[in-house]
């Protein structure tokens, strides 16, 4: 090699970058001529991709993993290699390098793993496991295994010898990759593939490594998410928060939600429930085309994370249907855009609304002679929130009694109680526990957390905390008919809309079929028909079903309290804390009484769904 094609990495570069290895630091270094070094913590393995011309898309399939090196193949990396290898070893015994190339060959269909046979045997299955996944949507793949000693591209030279590698403890793959995810001869990409393909391929080196590790390693790797990133890069958050400040500006439920329901409702009864309510709505103080060009301004496609990308790309979609929604507010396209954003009414949910109704066919008339007013309420819910203040110092956790709320919700961190509530004394701890210990505490969770979607929520996050909520009053022991009854009654009413009653025959249903007053048929009325039908009073009876068949089939309640997030995506959220991007929640208090754990037990085992009520 000539000097000019021999480019050094400085000593003093290779000293730092050991420092921060050494004292357990992340490192993230440009090096010469285009390259990176990415070490998001000391993991066993390094992906090494030596490039002549740089592949962009390549590149940002290598930074899928928590360790790469992206570097010019004029650039001489033996010392630097070496020093990671010398760090990495005397911590895990031994070191991985998977070297990755680009196969540009048009009419290449197939991955090759090259290896020494016999060595890791568990490792090159899982490689070729993995990438046959691919044949889901390219049946053409195929995964060829070489064992050979030629683990490196043709024109350069290997990263360790062979008899050096085995002296030193490493082993070294070689995969080729086929360039599928776009055109050679225009460079187009093949956006929505090359998504798929980035993705498995994320998965299947984490898959790989940690069966090499199972094996090789004494170190105690519980599971193989936890090779993947922990720290986010810039890209990410920035992503992340610009998602949730159009998301919070866009008030999407205050926007489409009547201001004068209430009035409505007495002249609905005036009428003598016969002339359907005249609603009318906020001015919306926003332009919708123009958020959405700052919505596809975001660069969510440089986000190299797959898992997160994809939380952010769901967000996304959410909010732009949303804002059509806001578009077409009163006209039948605000209904048909809501169904593509919060999904038909699946058979079983309709059944078991039916089933409810069916079990309990008149309300429960309260008997408790004890009430509270708003202050009494107010005593009981400050002892609750005073129990969580010192967990989370940072943030205000308070009440407010005032006259501009319907009875009791929650605003972010803070629960706002109406001044004329009066309320049964028996559900005052089924109320806190649903507001206060469900989604005011997951809210403050997601808080502590790195991503915004956490607290800001993700795509059909109410779905899951409805859920949520439901199951905390029942834990306690206050879940009552008339509650169950309301999930069920909103369910009939959107099944009633969709399939073309107008708003005052879903009221007759409502009434007479399943025993409403007119008062609750009205209100559940008015929600599912706001804004020109809105379909989503469906997803919360949804939400609980899927939660009961979650707890039964030994999924993890704690989880569910890390932040606020739908069903869909609990596989996801269980990924990250593995992966230390997210941290551990704080848990509701009411999880520690004994009475509590009991009836968790009974979810477990499973339960009948009219058998929630206490």
């Amino acid at each position: 090699m000539t000097s000019e094609e021999n480019i050094k990495i400085g000593s003093s570069v290779i000293k730092e970058i050991c420092a921060d290895l050494s004292d357990g630091l992340p490192v993230n270094i440009a090096l010469p001529a285009n390259g990176i070094l990415h070490i998001d913590k000391l993991l066993p393995f390094i992906c090494v991709y030596r490039f002549n011309e740089l592949d962009i898309y390549f590149s940002r399939i290598v930074k899928t993993q928590a360790s790469y090196l992206i570097v010019n193949d004029k650039v001489d990396i033996s010392h630097l290699l070496e020093a990671i290898r010398v760090i990495i070893s005397a911590k895990f015994q031994t070191f991985l390098v998977l070297e990755v190339w680009p196969d540009e060959n048009d009419n290449s269909n197939a991955f090759q793993i090259s290896c020494p046979e016999g060595k890791a045997p568990a490792t090159v299955t899982a490689l070729q496991s993995g990438f046959e996944k691919l044949q889901d949507i390219y049946p053409n793949i195929k995964v060829n295994i070489d064992n050979s000693k030629y683990r490196y591209p043709d024109h350069l030279k290997p990263l360790f010898k062979v008899d050096e590698s085995k002296k030193k403890g490493t082993l070294v793959i070689g995969i080729t990759l086929p360039v599928l995810y776009k055109n050679e001869a225009t460079n187009e990409l093949y956006a929505l593939f090359f998504r798929a393909y980035y993705a498995v391929f994320s998965e299947t080196i984490k898959r790989a490594v940690f069966e090499f590790i199972r094996v090789q390693t004494t170190d105690d790797f519980q599971h193989y998410l936890m090779l993947g990133k922990t720290n986010l890069d810039e890209v990410t958050l920035r992503s992340d928060a610009a998602l949730a400040e159009i998301s919070e500006g866009m008030s999407f439920l205050l926007r489409t939600t009547p201001v004068n329901s209430n009035e409505e409702w007495k002249n609905f009864r005036d009428n003598k429930f016969e002339k359907v309510p005249s609603f009318k709505y906020r001015l919306i103080s926003l332009d919708p085309e123009l958020e959405k060009r700052k919505l596809y301004n975001i660069p969510i496609d440089e986000v190299d994370d797959p898992t997160i990308a994809f939380i952010l790309r769901g967000k996304r979609l959410e909010i732009e249907k949303q804002l059509t929604m806001l578009e077409e507010r009163g006209t039948k396209n605000f209904r048909f855009v809501g169904e593509s954003l919060y999904g038909v009414i699946k058979k079983h949910v309709l059944e078991q609304a039916k089933h409810i109704l069916k079990t309990y066919p008149k309300r429960e008339v309260v008997k408790s002679k004890k009430r509270y007013n708003c202050y009494e309420f107010a005593e009981h819910a400050q002892k609750e929130l005073d129990y969580y203040k010192p967990k989370f110092p940072d943030l205000d956790l308070s009440l407010e009694i005032r006259n501009d709320v319907a009875g009791i919700m929650v605003s972010k961190s803070k629960l706002l109680i109406n001044d004329e509530i009066s309320l049964d004394a028996n559900r005052c701890d089924a109320l806190i526990q649903h507001e206060i210990g469900t989604h005011i505490l997951t809210y403050c969770n997601g808080k502590r957390q790195p991503l915004h979607q956490m607290f800001e929520g993700f795509e059909g996050y109410d779905q899951l905390q409805e859920g949520l909520a439901v199951i905390a009053e029942y834990l306690v022991g206050g879940l009552t008919v008339n509650r169950l009854r309301l999930l069920a009654g909103r369910v009939i009413a959107v099944e009633s809309m969709v399939n073309g009653a107008n708003f005052i025959k879903t009221f007759d249903l409502l009434c007479r079929e399943y025993g409403f007053s007119n008062r609750i048929a009205y209100y559940i009325t008015m929600r599912v028909y706001r804004g020109g039908g809105l379909t989503k009073d469906a997803v919360y009876l949804a939400g609980l079903i899927d939660l009961l068949k979650y707890l039964k089939s030994g999924g993890i309640l704690s989880n569910l309290y890390t932040g606020k997030f739908n069903v869909t995506h609990i596989d996801l959220i269980e990924e990250l804390l593995y992966r230390g991007v997210l941290k551990d929640p704080e848990l509701p208090r009411f999880l520690g009484r004994e009475s509590v754990q009991k009836r968790l037990e009974k979810l477990r085992n499973g339960i009948d769904i009219t058998d929630l009520v206490n």
